[in-house]
């Protein structure tokens, strides 16, 4: 049975991540990535009263997902005065990650802008890559680098070329609606590394139309089951997390039934 629960990402907007724990356990959700919207809750007082709340609800914190634009572009540059800035405040992160005993990281990496070749020199940026693994590691989790449309690994070809150049392990969170938005298969990701993958953000997506419209599962028909069963044959036993946007829904609720609905295709 693959482990399910819901991105705090979700509630953007809508509810503050102190409060996503007691509504988490209202409904049953044991599991969740927690999005850490901005510098405040990287403070090591909020991230203890959150431990605290987290504890009380009895959720189980799959990952640590900080508004990667804040700083994860800085961790790439060479400039020393933005690196430094920036590790600290990926070190406040990942403290925060393993005092809520989380199992990984999510980072989205250097974002990939026109023009600009520093962010494509994969020989520069391999050993940060392997830095910060390392760093994670020290505080008890995974990094795991997200496909991203915008960022590094928009396509498994990339995220292959990069790999080829670590000297450390690197896991990957995969999100299928990031995915579908770069042109790509979700399943191709599976067949390029998906003894690597540790995670995936689920979001639906219909594709019947001219543009691909993103919602809640099931609108969007995607087949989720077989995407579970292409990661089982790669050895997956991770988690699927509803990622949603909070203007896909109208309620909570409907955020809930479609997290039921998504448990449903990919364990029954």
């Amino acid at each position: 049975m693959v482990v399910t629960g819901i991105s705090t990402a979700s509630f953007f907007d809508t509810l503050m991540l102190e409060d996503a724990p007691a509504l988490l356990r209202r409904w049953g959700v044991r599991n969740a990535e927690y999005y850490l919207n901005s510098y405040c809750e990287y403070d090591p007082a909020f991230i203890d009263r959150l431990a605290g709340v987290t504890e009380d609800a009895g959720i189980n914190v799959v990952s640590v997902h900080p508004m990667s634009l804040q700083y994860e572009p800085l961790l790439f540059t060479p400039h020393p005065r933005q690196s430094a800035d920036a590790l600290k405040a990926y070190e406040m992160v990942l403290r925060a990650g393993e005092r809520l005993k989380a199992d990984h990281y999510v980072m989205h990496g250097p974002v990939v802008l026109n023009g600009v070749a520093k962010n494509l020199q994969f020989g520069r940026l391999a050993p940060i890559f392997d830095r910060l693994s390392d760093m994670a590691e020290d505080h008890g989790m995974h990094l795991t680098l997200e496909n991203v449309s915008y960022s590094i690994m928009p396509t498994p070809e990339i995220g292959l070329t990069l790999r080829a150049l670590l000297k450390r392990p690197l896991y990957h969170t995969l999100d299928v609606k990031q995915a579908i938005r770069a042109g790509v298969d979700p399943l191709a990701f599976v067949e390029a590394f998906g003894e690597h993958i540790i995670a995936v953000h689920a979001c639906d997506c219909d594709r019947r139309g001219e543009k691909p419209l993103y919602c809640l599962p099931p609108r969007g028909g995607y087949d989720f089951k077989g995407l579970v069963d292409a990661l089982k044959k790669k050895g997956f036993a991770g988690a699927f997390l509803l990622e949603a946007y909070s203007d896909m829904f109208r309620t909570k609720e409907e955020l809930f039934d479609a997290y039921v609905a998504l448990d449903h295709m990919i364990n029954s």
